[in-house]
């Protein structure tokens, strides 16, 4: 599972490499997306470690209908909501580093 540290990591090298944190920002969907696993045998295990706050909310929030959905798809749905979050924060607290070097 990717964590908050390895996320940050990756946006400060990006940083480093010349792109701008608002760039960054706009495309933060594409992080979340890479970060959501493939592979069924990695959605299950990364779900089963994933804060449980998320369990069960990815079809709630993202509007997808239950019934037409496996239980891969839900759980990815769960990590995609679970790394949303995550990338978002990380985001925040870089944002916020920049403006107190400033």
């Amino acid at each position: 599972m990717t964590t908050y540290e390895e996320i940050k990591q990756e946006i400060k090298q990006e940083l480093s490499n010349g792109e701008e944190l608002a760039a960054i920002q706009e495309r933060a969907y594409e992080l979340v997306d890479n970060y959501v696993p493939v592979y069924n045998n990695r959605v299950i295990e990364e779900w089963t470690v994933m804060p449980s706050d998320y369990d069960n909310r990815g079809s709630a929030e993202l509007g997808h209908n239950c019934e037409e959905l496996s239980i891969i798809n839900l759980m990815s749905a769960d990590l995609y909501l679970y790394y949303q979050d995550l990338v978002s924060l990380v985001l925040s607290d870089l944002e916020q580093e920049l403006e107190s070097v400033e």
